[in-house]
């Protein structure tokens, strides 16, 4: 059965059935229910913003104090070996590398330590509550390891992208302590650095020439003695020449001589020292837990922000919210279980030492071939000398030892000097303060203040805004009961027939009237199945006092604005009227008139057969069949709670059925519950009327939504 012109008065009605859904929920609706629930919504949202405004007022001003240091990548470094440039121009370490190596250095415990013991502990982190209790709770030890972590959180040491600028930066709400930490930490880090780098062996290597320097002093006197005794400068001119001669060739025989034997003697160490070298040496090792691919954090951020949006749209317990919480729950554990997953990285590169011993080798075995071509001429020429001074061989032979002596003294004397001044000269490097660091900028020239007062009163205010509406969504959610029409026809997919005794007219002494006579028109004006409603039922889901007055006002409405003869039979009311000697009996009801011409009132519920529920429905059917032609309007007033249980028997019999709501009070389960019943036991709902609507919303608002 359908029904017609009742849902067609707005074009936002549904006609009944549910053939028609009504409009979507809008502004206008969010902000009622907010209104509705002012109270909780201001409660929760007084709470973020309390925080925020106590966070703002205990929050201090921070001081960031930032120096810039800059590290010089050169062989003139101090962590270069040989710094003189006599060795082979190898950094130890890449440039970026080491770049990275001064930050490590830098943020180390011990430069740390030194610098919280030069300011002074209570100075950087001044004693509370909360410190107090967890110095008690730890040990001599674990305090220093806190301070270090909290200095460690307040300090910032970063390379600057694309260059060599080391940023050391410190934060605290006092500006001068801020400045003086940075500076200090500067300062602590160039005294550290220089510690590392201090190089003693210059002390071994000076000692080591000052003995060449006595062996070879010894020397130049024996050779001196040996001239003097034996007289060789005296000798007459010819035997001075060819003294001269013999001793120049035999010297430069035996120069090669040993010059041969060094050389072989090199060459075979080179060799021993080449093979016994490895093709490889260890550059780095790495061991991490993190994929190439690992995008787990990012994944569990986009969750947890989606999540954050579905909160304000879904309810908590709801299958999409279920959904993302489990996605949620899976990516952290993935996460937590990175400990399970790492990786070790480990890469050898070629010696560098082998190319070196080889290029050594060679140059040994050139000069070894041309010693040999050389000792070939120098023994042709000894030949012809040794024929002109074989008196002088012994004496000269004995020069020649001294001489070879002393050219080895003078030999490792030379090399040993060189190596010393050159140990000299790096720790001359080392122990100068600026050798390849300059301090670029001072902590003083450059101090930034942060304040989060403003954020944190912006995140009280908006996390207010935030809890206040989430709030209202779980009242509007819980809430049992209906506020506006429009929620009523959405659950139960009726349409309003009309509004009465809306608050906003209580002004109006006429107001309800008009309601009730609108009502009343609407209702005779609509047709199920193509014939008039004639009689209907009025049933609200509990008691309402407003229930009987508004049934006797469209009873009356129909009687005066139609000229009907008109039944109003009021199952409502609990009082008993008193025997009527013009009471008859009419369809089964015993009815009387009123003082209204033409219409009839239910006289007493005892006696009246079609308030039966024990009377078969054919029976009453022609029961009705025969009030319906002593009467041309019938209207039914009832409740749900009857406990006869007339309301679900009166519900096929008449035309149509039409649920009266109280605002704010009827419950949502009792209006589904009594629009389920009435279909199920074959009456026609033609819709429903609400009372007692309250407009919560300012009028401006109104007009502006």
């Amino acid at each position: 059965m359908t029904s017609s012109f009742a849902g067609q008065m707005e074009g936002t009605h549904p006609h009944p059935g549910g053939e028609q859904r009504p409009s979507s929920f809008t502004l206008r609706d969010f902000l009622i229910a907010a209104f509705f629930h002012i109270r909780i919504v201001l409660l929760v949202a007084l709470v973020p913003i309390g925080l925020g405004v106590a966070a703002a007022t205990l929050s201090k001003t921070e001081y960031t104090a930032s120096s810039l240091v800059m590290v010089i990548v050169s062989r003139e470094v101090t962590n270069n070996q040989n710094v003189t440039g006599s060795g082979p121009s190898v950094l130890s370490i890449e440039g970026l590398k080491q770049v990275e190596s001064e930050v490590q250095i830098l943020e180390s415990a011990d430069v740390i330590r030194t610098v919280i013991e030069a300011i002074g502990r209570e100075r950087l982190f001044p004693p509370s509550l909360v410190s107090r209790l967890k110095d008690m709770l730890s040990s001599n030890g674990s305090v220093m390891d806190t301070a270090i972590e909290r200095f460690r959180r307040e300090l910032r040491a970063s390379v600057l992208d694309g260059s060599n600028v080391i940023q050391v930066s410190y934060t605290n709400p006092d500006r001068e302590l801020a400045i003086e930490a940075s500076d200090k930490v500067v300062e602590v880090y160039m005294a550290r650095r220089r510690a590392i780098m201090e190089n003693p062996t210059a002390r071994i290597l000076m000692n080591e020439v000052e003995r060449f320097k006595r062996e070879l002093s010894a020397a130049d006197a024996a050779i001196e003695d040996l001239k003097t005794r034996v007289g060789i400068i005296d000798f007459a001119q010819d035997a001075v020449l060819a003294a001269n001669q013999v001793d120049a060739v035999v010297q430069r025989r035996r120069q090669v001589a040993e010059r041969r034997v060094a050389v072989a003697g090199q060459i075979a160490e080179a060799e021993r020292q080449l093979k016994e070298l490895p093709e490889t040496v260890f550059d780095f090792s790495q061991n991490s837990d993190a994929l190439g691919n690992d995008d787990d954090n990012n994944a569990l951020s986009r969750l947890l922000v989606e999540r954050d949006r579905l909160s304000m749209q879904y309810a908590a317990n709801g299958s999409m919210m279920r959904e993302i919480n489990r996605k949620i729950d899976t990516i952290r554990a993935q996460i937590a279980s990175r400990n399970e997953r790492n990786y070790q990285t480990s890469r050898d590169v070629r010696n560098p030492s082998i190319g070196y011993v080889n290029n050594m080798v060679l140059s040994l075995r050139i000069e070894r071939d041309a010693l040999d071509q050389q000792e070939k001429e120098l023994a042709q020429q000894q030949v012809e000398a040794e024929k002109r001074l074989t008196e002088l061989r012994t004496a000269e032979t004995q020069l020649v030892e001294l001489d070879r002596r002393r050219d080895t003294l003078n030999e490792g004397y030379r090399e040993y000097l060189r190596r010393a001044t050159a140990a000299q000269i790096e720790e001359a490097a080392a122990a100068e303060r600026e050798s390849n660091i300059r301090l670029v900028q001072e902590a003083g020239a450059a101090v930034t203040n942060r304040s989060m007062r403003l954020p944190f009163l912006a995140a009280g205010l908006l996390g207010g805004v935030l809890f206040g509406a989430a709030a209202g969504a779980v009242a509007s959610a819980l809430r049992s009961s209906f506020i506006m029409p429009v929620e009523a026809e959405r659950a139960l997919a009726l349409p309003l027939l009309g509004e009465v005794g809306n608050q906003s007219r209580a002004d109006d002494p006429l107001a309800n009237q008009h309601d009730v006579a609108a009502l009343a028109a609407l209702l005779l004006d609509t047709q199920v199945d193509e014939r008039p409603v004639r009689t209907m039922q009025l049933v609200a889901p509990g008691e309402d006092e407003a229930l009987s007055p508004l049934a006797a006002g469209v009873a009356n409405e129909i009687t005066v604005q139609r000229g009907l003869r008109t039944l109003l039979v009021d199952l409502a009311g609990t009082a008993e009227t008193a025997p009527d000697p013009s009471a008859r009996e009419k369809g089964g009801l015993t009815v009387m008139p009123t003082t209204t011409p033409l219409l009839w009132t239910l006289a007493s519920r005892q006696g009246s057969t079609l308030l039966d529920v024990r009377l078969p429905m054919t029976q009453a059917r022609q029961l009705m069949e025969q009030l319906g032609g002593e009467f041309e309007a019938v209207v039914f007033c009832s409740t749900a709670q009857d406990p006869t249980g007339v309301t679900a028997r009166l519900a096929p019999l008449v035309d149509g059925n039409v649920l009266v709501l109280r605002a704010e009070k009827t419950r949502k389960q009792q209006a589904l519950a009594l629009g389920t019943a009435v279909t199920e036991s074959g009456g026609v709902p033609l819709g429903f009327v609400f009372l007692g609507r309250r407009y919560l919303l300012p009028a401006w608002i109104y007009r502006l939504t």
